[in-house]
């Protein structure tokens, strides 16, 4: 008996193109299965149910029975093939056909797919890490106070100036470079004037103006700013106010304090739970700094390949974090997906190699790691039982447990590399301007 023949070319470290050739009787076999299958059930005029001759019954169903035998081969043998050698697709490999496996000749196909890369050692080399010092104040209180109000006032319109903390609906149309700047033209947009949400000037230029009134306001785009080609050159912004709100905030009485959850309706409770809540942040992104410059340096130390069908998924899982908010946010067009690319090829590529990491140490996220991480993340949430049903889903498990592992991974890369430290505020940690 012929046995199925496979070869497995290697493209590059990643790419894999495996030859199989299956032999021909095995094809008949599958099909001879298939076409009296079809005949069990087929209904053809003038003869009763399942009693047509079967060569009635390949003639009418000949084609389909062959293609639906070919797929289960291929299938079966494809799994085969990739057990016999040992290899793990990181997606589904794409199946080329080269020969049908008529005419006893064998069926022969090319599978192509991409596998994970073999990493043999993780290294990394730090002399210092920055550790940040951060204090939560209470002005960082007062402020989150403040913005609470700010979410319960309600807003009504004035005939007057706009003044500080007043909120102004303005459309506005800027000119850069001596030319009209398309992407800075925005219509009815809502700004709370001293939300520090536009460059600077641009908010203070509207206090003394009136629903109607129109103002050029000549700015400077800050050094620092995000875009480039924009940071530290002049802007112009006409801008034109439709209408001016005042806002009508609630005191911070008892009955306020009690709508914020507080049961006993006092502030000096309501500000521990918010400096409480401040700090658990603090000590969340202060960590995350750190780890921003150790991965930073693992990915740059450690250059790997890493497969694109891995880079696109976790494109598109960036894309739907994203556009959560979006009724169309599945709808994955190639424009939208490549803005994340980069990003993911990162993402993944730190995943590859802080799981080869762990390996190597014996790091492990148990059982019980994990399920005490799940009731941590619930406990935040009003019906933390139905967090924790969610949290435990497979898909969401692994997640959690990748996350441990990245954790584990940190503290151990971390072991005996000197720290700086340098002491900032929390408004400077959070890129709150004051």
């Amino acid at each position: 008996m012929q046995a199925m023949q496979v070869s497995v070319e290697k493209i590059n470290k990643i790419e894999r193109r495996m030859t199989v050739s299956i032999p021909a009787n095995q094809v008949e076999e599958a099909f001879d299965r298939q076409i009296k299958l079809v005949a069990e059930k087929a209904n053809i005029p003038g003869f009763r149910a399942g009693k047509a001759p079967l060569n009635v019954i390949k003639q009418r169903f000949g084609n389909e029975a062959r293609s639906e035998a070919l797929g289960e081969v291929i299938q079966k043998a494809l799994y085969q093939a990739l057990a016999e050698q040992n290899l793990k697709p990181v997606s589904m490999p794409r199946i080329e056909p080269k020969t049908t496996g008529l005419n006893e000749q064998p069926l022969e196909f090319v599978a192509l797919f991409e596998v994970l890369p073999e990493i043999d050692n993780v290294n990394l080399k730090i002399d210092n890490i920055e550790k940040l010092e951060v204090e939560v104040s209470d002005q960082d209180v007062e402020r989150v106070i403040d913005q609470l109000r700010k979410q319960y006032a309600k807003w009504a319109v004035v005939d007057r100036a706009a003044q500080d903390k007043d909120r102004a609906v303005i459309s506005y149309q800027a000119m850069f470079d001596g030319q009209e700047d398309k992407e800075g033209n925005v219509q009815d947009y809502p700004i709370e004037i001293g939300g520090k949400t536009m460059i600077p000037g641009f908010e203070e230029g509207l206090i003394g103006m009136k629903a109607g009134d129109e103002k050029t306001l000549k700015l400077t785009f800050p050094k620092d700013y995000n875009d480039e080609k924009r940071a530290g050159k002049p802007v112009e912004f006409t801008v034109q106010v439709k209408q001016v709100y005042q806002a009508d905030i609630p005191e911070m009485n008892e009955d306020f304090i009690k709508k914020l959850g507080v049961a006993a309706g006092k502030v000096d409770e309501l500000k521990k739970q918010i400096k409480q809540s401040l700090e658990l942040e603090r000590d969340r992104l202060v960590k995350e700094k750190v780890k921003e410059q150790v991965f930073k340096a693992l990915l740059e130390q450690n250059p790997i390949d890493v497969p694109v069908s891995m880079i696109d998924r976790e494109a598109k899982n960036i894309h739907d974090e994203v556009y959560t908010q979006q009724h169309d946010h599945h709808n994955h067009s190639e424009t939208e997906l490549g803005a994340f690319k980069e990003m993911a090829k990162k993402r993944v590529a730190l995943g590859l190699l802080v799981s080869e990491y762990a390996k190597k140490h014996n790091l492990k996220a148990d059982d019980a790691l994990i399920k005490d991480r799940i009731k941590e993340i619930a406990s935040a949430y009003e019906h933390p039982q139905e967090v924790i049903a969610w949290l435990s889903a497979n898909e969401r498990r692994q997640g959690i447990e990748a996350q441990i592992l990245e954790e584990q991974a940190l503290d151990k890369l971390t072991q005996g590399i000197s720290n700086t430290v340098k002491k900032i505020s929390y408004a400077e940690l959070k890129g709150i301007r004051i």
